[in-house]
């Protein structure tokens, strides 16, 4: 039995990119909103406006045990929202008092309105997050649950609610076209009930639609919580489901536990070992929390990792026209997102440079790291310079490089700029490898510019 859990790419040839890090030059971060409570997506609008998802404090609603939160319960509220920052700098909000879930009292982790994107048309697009069973979201899907099975591991640890006490929180786990002058939504695709009825990747029965790309006319949209990549038509016509598959790793990478603390059942997948006398393996979930289209015209997905959350686990995966999902690079740590700068740089926002505490992940050494379309591996914020525990990234019309850090936490999360002064750096010899494998992606990576270079279609 997996649990699916949220805390907080191929080359022809099937190549692999592994190389050495560079640091980069100096750099400042400069803040552009602040006060933010649990900040993750971020975008900017046609018009120049930059918005920035606001999933909320949850409330003192009904609660939920969540394997986002390793089973502490979340808890419904109206606390959700968008910040909105005018090319001018004037701040504001839109759809303020919208659904959220958060642990209480503390406020921390919520799931709400997790992202907005654009079409090319200026045509704005909402995605609301979960992080939970989805029968446990309404009495509607409460009551399709009952025709569906759960596995008996997660009937243990994060079973249905009774009808009597669902969350109340039917706008949550969807996709909206959104108007937003008006504030009217109007709903494209249910993750909850597709979830409930499908459970593309066979684990646990859970949603949390994380991060939100769209280009030409379909949404892509990764689950964090269902372990699933999803390409869907803006019109609703047609929808598209893919599991993103487990790391296999050597058992011996399970930290040691506190005297008297026991792994809750099914928290860890043990797999035989891969030959005898060996130890068994674990099945390590993916938790995709990053996606984004390339110059290639390839789906770009990153991933967090799910328990033991160890360092360098992290891989980007990558989805050409088969619709195979391969490793593209790995040795990454908690990917939060990453998207591509209108230079062809994949860059990669690392929650965290090491392994996630099971305690307070409020203030953890997160990073930044560049992806040159040569190969080059470079560090454009290193840990300890100030992204901690970020969420999201974006890149502004003049390229500017714009993230959400401190994305745990009531009103603790911020807007920062990242400003980078030029310097030249050099590959390690390590990066040889690097080198190679974006060389096999050949001219079809580094020459077509047509293709979409940032999270939305309004950016090119």
């Amino acid at each position: 039995m997996k649990l699916k859990q949220f805390t907080f790419s191929f080359l022809t040839c099937s190549a692999t990119v592994v190389f050495g890090t560079n640091i980069a030059q100096a750099v400042t971060l400069t803040p552009i909103i602040q006060g933010i409570s649990n900040p993750r997506g971020i975008s900017f609008g046609p018009d120049g406006t930059l918005y920035v998802s606001e999933p909320g404090v949850g409330g003192n609603g009904n609660c939920q045990p969540s394997p986002s939160t390793l089973f502490q319960p979340i808890c419904a509220g109206n606390t959700s929202s968008y910040r909105t920052v005018s090319p001018t700098g004037q701040q504001g909000s839109i759809f303020n008092n919208f659904q959220s879930l958060a642990e209480q009292p503390s406020g921390n982790q919520g799931a709400g309105l997790q992202d907005l994107q654009f079409d090319a048309l200026g045509n704005a697009y909402v995605l609301t997050g979960f992080a939970g069973y989805p029968g446990n979201r309404d009495l509607e899907l409460n009551t399709l649950g009952n025709n569906y099975p759960i596995p008996p591991g997660q009937i243990t640890t994060f079973p249905p609610s009774p009808p009597e006490e669902v969350l109340n929180t039917p706008d949550l786990a969807k996709l909206f076209k959104a108007d937003l002058n008006t504030g009217e939504l109007t709903e494209i695709f249910d993750f909850g009930r597709y979830e409930i009825v499908n459970n593309p990747d066979g684990g646990d029965v859970v949603t949390n639609p994380y991060d939100l790309t769209i280009s030409g006319d379909t949404a892509y949209v990764v689950d964090a919580g269902g372990n699933t990549s999803y390409s869907i038509k803006l019109d609703g016509s047609s929808v598209e489901a893919l599991a993103i598959p487990d790391n296999i790793v050597s058992s011996t990478v399970l930290p040691p536990l506190p005297p008297g603390v026991e792994i809750p059942p099914g928290l860890v997948d043990f797999l035989p070992p891969e030959e005898p006398g060996q130890p068994p393996r674990i099945a390590i979930q993916s938790v995709p929390t990053g996606n984004t289209i390339g110059p290639d015209g390839a789906l770009y997905i990153g991933e967090y990792t799910g328990f033991p959350y160890l360092e360098g686990a992290a891989r980007i995966f990558r989805i050409g026209e088969n619709g195979v999902p391969e490793v593209f690079a790995e040795g990454f740590t908690h990917i939060t997102d990453l998207t591509f700068d209108q230079n062809g740089n994949l860059l990669v926002l690392q929650f965290s440079d090491e392994p996630q505490p099971l305690d307070d992940i409020r203030f953890l050494p997160g990073s930044l790291i560049q992806l040159a379309p040569d190969g080059t591996r470079t560090t454009l914020v290193a840990a300890g310079e100030g992204l901690e525990s970020s969420a999201g990234i974006t890149i502004g019309p003049n390229n500017e490089i714009y993230v959400t850090r401190r994305g745990v936490g009531p009103e603790l999360g911020s807007v920062v700029r990242v400003d980078l002064e030029p310097a030249a750096t050099v590959p390690e010899p390590s990066s040889t490898v690097g080198l190679l494998a974006f060389s096999v992606l050949g001219g079809g990576f580094l020459l077509k510019r047509q293709g979409k270079r940032s999270k939305d279609d309004s950016k090119n």
